[in-house]
């Protein structure tokens, strides 16, 4: 039998087009290629074993992550490794290869010679293992292996009205995870109740447009790039912002990221919405968004933005347009990140709060990301008596595993938090009154 021969410079790879409906709405397409030389051979279908769900129909259903861990996967195991497998195709990958490509996952060290940590190992396990179970009857071991399966599993939250048993749904999988790397180490995401009015001043003084974004984030869990997606009440696309004012002062207020739309003339996208979504503000933090989102509307000079009319904009004007564009994930993350770093660190370190001068050198040694603001926000939720429903609601989570993780450490979030949320409500906003850096 003739011997069959595999490039070194053959790989599976994702391929990623997005196209955009005339009302303005995105889609994204993520498939699976074969690519030589960096050059796409051509495209298959197995995108639709991707991801928990059975099969999805559509490539833009799929997580684009997963889809990038799943190739690397196919590219070792087809590809690279063939002379160990002898797998000719996706039905013949045998059971040993993905036991083989975690273990080597989890102890390949990064450029920084650190090694994955925790959540990055259980994401590789995610994708690969669901894809080979997504497989089912067309793959020759699918009745010796099961890979993942749902299990329930029984609990007991505790709220202000006491505790009540509920099940949820949790995977578990047939290999086991290896983690050599410490999953926290360089990635901070706690911030003492102290830090954030700081912030906040910071922000203020540094970038005052981009205040409403940080406190969106603070008062109802938005991600970074959930955030960037919102749109003024005058968009022209519909239900950007809505709220409902009694007697002068909010009693609801809502943004729509249930739709990602194109909110550039460039066409070029400004960040993801994880979970689409209407998410309403934290009921103790209404007074604080609303005196930023009523300052901010003065700032901002509405005949300057584009007919998309996003509610956070770059500084620069398109040349083009004569307008002001959307801001990106990315520039905004790098705003804040730097105001971070620049300012409230140096801050912190002087302070002389023993507190706040040891979050200063934690954070001087730590990666911190945006991403905390959302753990912030979870555990005002917590500290608040919410429970696991409620949380999840508020965070707007499809599910319940997240808001049961925070429960599960609940003791160790009262230890650590003693302020009460409404006091951090008055805190936020002397930090928004303390000077009026806005020029109106």
């Amino acid at each position: 039998m003739k011997q069959i021969q595999i490039s070194n410079y053959v790989m599976f790879a994702p391929y990623k087009y997005t196209w955009i409906e005339e009302n303005g709405t995105r889609h994204e397409c993520c498939l699976i290629s074969i690519q030589c030389n960096q050059k796409m051979i051509r495209l298959t279908n197995y995108q639709k074993y991707v991801g928990a769900a059975n099969g999805s129909n559509h490539a833009y259903d799929v997580d684009n992550d997963s889809i990038r861990r799943v190739c690397n996967f196919l590219t070792y195991a087809l590809f690279k490794h063939y002379g160990r497998y002898h797998a000719r195709s996706i039905t013949e990958i045998p059971f040993q290869s993905v036991v083989d490509y975690l273990n080597e996952y989890s102890r390949t060290p990064n450029s920084m010679g650190d090694y994955p940590g925790r959540q990055s190992v259980e994401k590789e396990r995610y994708a690969i293992c669901h894809f080979m179970k997504n497989l089912k009857e067309i793959r020759k071991d699918h009745n010796e292996h099961f890979y993942v399966k749902k299990i329930l599993m029984e609990s007991v939250s505790s709220n202000k009205w006491g505790g009540r048993k509920r099940s949820r749904a949790v995977w578990e999988y047939e290999i086991p995870a290896r983690y050599l790397g410490n999953s926290s180490k360089g990635l901070l995401r706690d911030i003492p109740q102290k830090v954030i009015p700081i912030l906040i001043r910071a922000v203020k003084q540094k970038e005052p447009e981009l205040v409403l974004a940080v406190l969106l984030q603070l008062c109802a869990g938005i991600r970074e790039g959930e955030v960037v997606n919102v749109r003024r009440a005058s968009s022209i696309y519909p239900n950007g912002v809505r709220y409902v004012k009694e007697n002068g002062e909010f009693t609801s207020f809502e943004v729509d990221i249930s739709k990602e739309y194109v909110l550039r003339s460039d066409g070029k996208e400004t960040g993801k919405i994880k979970i689409k979504r209407k998410q309403s503000v934290y009921p103790i933090f209404l007074d604080v968004i609303q005196e930023a989102y009523e300052k901010h509307l003065k700032m901002i000079n509405e005949k300057y933005l584009e007919p998309e009319a996003p509610l956070f904009v770059n500084g620069s004007i398109n040349t083009t347009t004569g307008k002001r564009m959307a801001i990106s994930k990315q520039s905004y993350c790098k705003k804040i990140v730097s105001i971070m770093r620049e300012i409230v660190l140096p801050e912190l370190l002087r302070s002389d709060d023993t507190e706040l001068r040891v979050f200063g050198m934690m954070l001087n040694e730590s990666n911190w990301g945006l991403h905390a603001f959302r753990h912030w926000f979870t555990v005002q939720l917590v500290l608040n008596g919410e429970d696991i429903n409620s949380i999840a609601f508020w965070r707007g989570d499809a599910s319940l595993e997240s808001a049961f993780i925070y429960l599960q450490n609940k003791g160790e979030i009262m230890r650590l938090y003693e302020k009460a949320s409404e006091e951090v409500g008055n805190d936020i906003i002397n930090a928004i009154n303390k000077e009026d850096l806005y020029g109106i």
